[in-house]
């Protein structure tokens, strides 16, 4: 009897933690459009690159060096000199972009629009496996968690 008070101790200490108001939001309970670019905070340092290894395809395959993250908080990011071309390394993965709109709501050609293939300023935020970048004229670009390593191509 006194295992079974105490399995119905930790139950109901489980679901009372679960139903606790000022709970930290899950990932299901966040949302994109709830995020401004106001008090976007500075991404956690991570580690240095590791020298790459290449690929006979010319790429040069990396493994992703960043800090966590919190989840749905806004970071201060810019893309890499080749822009959309550069990593994207943010909580602790690379990210593949998917698609993007503009300030219009229009597409955006992500393999040739000035802000998607040079260095941007932005904000990014992460919400489980998307994240999506929003440019300082409103263009936003979304993006899919990438497992483990990644290739890239040669910039000029």
């Amino acid at each position: 009897m006194t295992m079974l008070r105490g399995v119905l101790v930790i139950v109901m200490l489980v679901a009372g933690a679960s139903c606790a108001t000022d709970a930290a939001p899950t990932d299901s309970s966040l949302s994109f459009d709830d995020i401004a670019a106001d008090g976007a905070r500075d991404m956690p340092p991570g580690a240095p690159f590791e020298e790459g290894r290449i690929e006979p395809n010319g790429d040069t395959i990396f493994e992703p060096v960043s800090a966590d993250l919190e989840g749905g908080v806004p970071y201060r990011f810019t893309l890499g000199h080749c822009g959309l071309h550069s990593p994207v390394d943010l909580d602790g993965s690379f990210w593949d972009e998917l698609d993007g709109v503009g300030a219009n709501g229009q597409p955006v050609d992500l393999e040739s629009d000035g802000e998607m293939i040079n260095a941007t300023a932005g904000v990014i935020v992460v919400i489980g496996g998307e994240a999506r970048f929003r440019t300082g004229t409103g263009s936003v670009v979304r993006f899919a968690r990438h497992q483990g390593e990644k290739g890239f191509p040669g910039c000029n």
